[in-house]
């Protein structure tokens, strides 16, 4: 029993000692991981700061100096003379750029400017430093909002949930790192800010400077004309009694003018009065010279139908000598004259035979359906919706009727393909009732034989 309580009493003493120097080593590495974290941090803030190139710095202050100097000197400038105020921003953005475009600073900024989220770093037991997990991409700082604000999506420490997933926590360490990355980028977009508003004062300012040199040269022009004036005054005082002069021979030349232009202006209107008496006549004598055509036109047609007919007769008289029969006599009358007969309506189809319509046919001795394109009674022209593919040629003549009447007799002037274009020959029909869409039959005109 004895031995057994010794036991124990060395079980607990061990577990005891065990104890503390687990606290212990908690202890310290808790001691040593915050030690490196607050280290890095001060040495990233020193080396964004640039705090050990305090030449740099100096030659800066010294050219920020001098470019403010030369703002408040506001000295004018000659047109073509160089800007010192630009030339004083030119030598500032160099030294600053010799700090702020450096590589060692770029790199550093971009590193370190980022969203240090869960398990961004590890700690190296060994070295007993914090590492960047390889394993991890950080992106970077897309404004200065706390990316971690909602600690139910970013706990702090590790959140078990139910179904036995884990949330992993971004721990103060990260959060710390990320802030201070905040600030070094507000820092260097400060920085490019202040050098956008420096270039936007020199160009206002080239712009002051110009303005202040043409008004200048404004005033200098100013006095130049007041020297002047009094000598422009006598020449205009001159140039006045001039113009008086002028203003008396213009006005008699104008009177004469008025007087000159009235009797034009007579003359005219009696030569619009004969203009008229002459276009009168000439349109009485072209109503005369139309009658006068219509009357010999209407002769020789007459005489044309008994030529034709006595043509006939003949024709038939030599026909019956030639068969052994006798003739009549010469003075009898000739019983029917085909030339002569009258027409109760357009040629129709032969029975038997369907007219194709609807069809786009050619041109045969029946005719075929159309309609009136185009009429110009003036100039006595009409237009077809057939042409050269419907069989219509050049120089042809043809009947058009509208309904069972011979409304107008047509010449083919020219045609295509498509359309054709023909005149109105005069004294037959009554083309005057023909209008535009009037459905009509075109029919050759048969030549006579006998």
């Amino acid at each position: 029993m004895n031995a057994l309580a010794v036991i124990f009493r060395l079980l607990s003493l061990f577990s005891v000692a065990g104890l503390a120097a687990f606290i212990w080593i908690s202890s310290e590495t808790n001691k040593a991981q915050n030690n490196d974290l607050l280290d890095e941090q001060v040495k990233n803030g020193y080396t964004i700061l640039q705090s050990a190139k305090e030449s740099q710095w100096e030659n800066i202050s010294k050219k920020r100096s001098a470019f403010n100097e030369v703002f408040e000197d506001n000295q004018p400038v000659g047109l073509n003379d160089e800007n010192p105020l630009a030339e004083a921003l030119a030598d500032l953005r160099a030294a600053e750029d010799s700090i702020l475009r450096s590589p060692e600073y770029r790199d550093n900024v971009v590193d370190l400017t980022k969203e240090f989220g869960a398990n961004s770093f590890l700690w190296d037991s060994e070295a007993k430093s914090w590492k960047k997990n390889p394993a991890v991409k950080v992106e970077s700082i897309a404004n200065f909002k706390d990316p971690f604000a909602d600690e139910k999506l970013f706990p702090k420490e590790d959140v078990k949930k139910e179904d036995g997933s884990v949330i992993p926590g971004v721990s103060r360490d990260n959060r710390l790192r990320t802030l201070l990355g905040m600030f070094y980028k507000d820092r260097d977009e400060k920085f490019s800010e202040i050098a956008k508003l420096r270039s936007k004062i020199v160009e206002r300012d080239e712009a002051l400077r110009e303005s202040q040199n043409l008004f200048d040269k404004m005033k200098e022009q100013k006095e130049e004309w007041e020297r002047k004036s009094g000598e422009f005054e006598v020449e205009l005082g001159q140039v006045n009694a001039d113009l008086t002069a002028e203003k008396a021979e213009r006005k008699s030349e104008k009177d004469a003018s008025d007087l000159q232009i009235g009797t034009l202006n007579n003359n005219i209107a009696g030569l619009e009065q004969q203009k008229i008496e002459l276009e009168s006549n000439h349109e009485n004598f072209i109503e005369e010279m139309k009658i006068e055509h219509g009357n010999k036109v209407k002769s020789l047609g007459q005489e044309i139908t008994a030529a034709d007919a006595a043509g006939y007769k003949r024709g038939i008289d030599e026909m019956i000598k030639q068969q052994g029969g006798d003739t009549e006599e010469g003075d009898s009358e000739i019983v029917a004259n085909p030339f002569t007969q009258s027409k109760s309506g357009p040629p129709a189809v032969p029975d038997g035979v369907v007219e194709r319509i609807t069809e786009m046919s050619e041109m045969n001795e029946f005719g075929v359906n159309s309609t009136i394109a185009r009429i110009d009674s003036r100039s006595g022209m009409l237009m077809l919706p057939i042409g050269s593919d419907r069989g219509m040629s050049a120089g042809e003549i043809f009947t058009l009727w509208k309904g069972r009447k011979e409304a107008a007799r047509i010449k083919v002037q020219s045609t295509d393909k498509g359309f054709s274009l023909a005149y109105i020959l005069p004294r037959f029909g009554e083309p005057n009732r023909l209008r535009p869409g009037d459905l009509i039959k075109v029919v050759p005109e048969q030549k006579k034989t006998l």
